[in-house]
């Protein structure tokens, strides 16, 4: 040790080579020598690290599995005409041009996850297929035109008789709602009669009687809301048949993200889409914002936690291990190490256990996410990359900061002192 501190001299390589070199040789023997001590900081750190790539990792794909799941209640968001146009419309409900929806498709190219569903809604006649003398001649209801398929997706808590519809309906074919098949003793397979509402002529004229059409009867919708009182028909259909081509109620859309991402979007389409209404449907996007915003301030209270008591364990564990040597820092002192040196030694050891801690509890992290998804939130994570060098830098961070309290403990140490055995 003596002649790693002289001074350079003759063919001797350079001064600060030759310390460069004095410096991570005393590291290599500080690290390679077996101490209970370092096992035991090593050990911390990896479990730290474990826990932390635990809930990185599960934060992502079940805040993806969350997102999905609230899609299971319907659309956040709806595009509807002004109040002002609406308020100004008697006898029927605003509508607006497809035309104007244009920017939609360029909208949802944009922004990955997002879907929506262009609606007319319409108060059509449904006369039952079958001449039973009990059933009623025909009921007024609301018929829904759409791309069914769009709109089931948009729905996916909806549940059908018989196999689900994932796309547009056939010409011909129609889906009902429960509490409208019940009232009308219909069924899969059964026929109906669909026809606008008769409309008065002048005054003293008679009536004029709408022509119908014959649907066929696809399959059984139950939702437990409105829905099960309406009739579904193809988009372009019901237009037709209400003399409105072309023309829709409102879109409905369903944007992933917390809320502060949904209002963001909200602006966004409020810019592309002018003389159009934009509104969230706040029940829906602050449920999801509160939900998701709960798990994330769950998952970081409990890294937070856990990396604070590892923190007081490397803490603790550095203070013996510095005190353990304080005669090898007192020959150093001795022979003219300074203080700022000897504390980057000690700094860079505990770095060095935090980068190999890090990255041995990233691997069981890993491990316990993929059990913990599958077992608590039935998701199959995919790991992400940016989770290692997110755990390591922690983990190496952690333990350059757990170790400031010690190394101040070598500036107090006297060669002297230390020595003579004191």
């Amino acid at each position: 040790m003596t002649q790693l501190l002289k001074p350079a001299a003759g063919g001797a390589p350079p001064q600060g080579i030759a310390r460069s070199s004095m410096f991570w040789r005393l590291w290599w023997r500080a690290v390679s020598v077996k101490r209970s001590q370092a096992a035991l900081a090593l050990g911390s750190l990896a479990v730290g690290a474990a826990i932390t790539s635990m809930l990185l990792n599960l934060y992502g794909d079940v805040r993806r599995k969350m997102t999905e799941d609230f899609r299971a209640y319907g659309a956040n968001v709806v595009v509807a005409p002004t109040p002002a146009k609406a308020a100004g419309v008697v006898g029927e409900s605003a509508v607006m041009d497809e035309a104007s929806l244009k920017p939609l498709d360029q909208f949802v190219r944009e922004t990955p996850g997002t879907s929506f569903a262009p609606v007319l809604y319409g108060v059509v006649r449904v006369s039952p297929g079958a001449g039973d003398a009990r059933l009623p001649g025909f009921v007024n209801v609301v018929a829904v035109g759409a791309d069914f398929g769009a709109l089931r997706r948009l729905n996916q808590g909806w549940r059908e008789s018989g196999d689900a519809v994932t796309s547009n309906l056939p010409q011909g074919e129609c889906i009902v709602g429960a509490q409208l098949a019940s009232r009308l003793y219909l069924k899969s397979g059964d026929s109906i009669q669909v026809s606008p509402l008769s409309s008065a002529g002048e005054a003293g004229a008679p009536q004029t009687v709408p022509s119908s059409s014959t649907f066929r009867i696809l399959s059984v919708l139950t939702t437990g809301a409105s829905e099960d009182d309406q009739v579904f028909l193809p988009l372009a259909t019901l237009q037709a048949t209400l003399n409105l081509r072309d023309k829709v109620t409102l879109v409905q859309l369903s944007i992933p993200g917390e809320t502060r991402d949904v209002e963001s979007a909200v602006r966004r389409l409020g810019g592309i889409l002018p003389g159009l209404e934009v509104r969230p449907i706040r029940q829906i996007v602050y449920s999801e914002g509160k939900v998701l915003g709960t798990i994330r301030w769950l998952l970081l209270s409990l890294t937070v936690l856990i990396l604070v008591i590892i923190a007081l364990c490397v803490m603790a564990t550095m203070t013996a291990i510095v005190l353990e040597r304080r005669k090898d820092i007192g020959v150093m002192k001795a022979l003219g190490a300074a203080d700022r040196l000897l504390m980057s030694l000690f700094m860079t050891e505990s770095a060095s256990l935090g980068l190999l801690g890090g990255a041995l509890g990233y691997v069981v992290g890993a491990f316990l996410a993929r059990g913990v998804g599958l077992r608590l939130f039935a998701v199959k994570l995919s790991l992400h990359a940016w989770t290692l060098p997110a755990v390591c830098g922690l983990t190496v961070g952690l333990a350059v900061i757990a170790v400031q309290v010690p190394v101040r403990i070598v500036k107090a140490i006297r060669p002297a002192v230390v020595l003579k055995g004191e």
